[in-house]
């Protein structure tokens, strides 16, 4: 049977996932609503892309995950309505 752990320890921990949750909110309170919305788009597609990678393949480098990722919220612009929104503000800057 595992022994529990120690009181102190579990202060500890406990205390360090405070600390993190306190570190990520700041982090999230200092972004715009716009870089609030293309991390959370990115994020979860990124999410959801690996879950779907096979188990037995390597996992691909960072840009053919990053261009794998934009092009699946691109395929779902109603999911992913801040990295559409890039797209739509450059074809409207264009037609300046």
């Amino acid at each position: 049977m595992p022994q529990p752990l120690h009181a102190a320890l579990v202060d500890y921990l406990a205390q360090r996932d405070a600390d993190r949750a306190n570190a990520i909110e700041e982090v999230l309170t200092a972004l715009t609503d716009r870089e609030r919305a293309l991390v959370r788009n990115a994020a979860v597609m990124g999410y959801v892309r690996g879950r779907m990678h096979p188990q037995d393949e390597p996992h691909p480098k960072d840009t053919v995950v990053l261009v794998e990722v934009i092009d699946a919220c691109l395929a779902h612009p109603d999911l992913y309505p801040a990295i559409n929104a890039v797209v739509e503000l450059a074809a409207t800057e264009g037609d300046r």
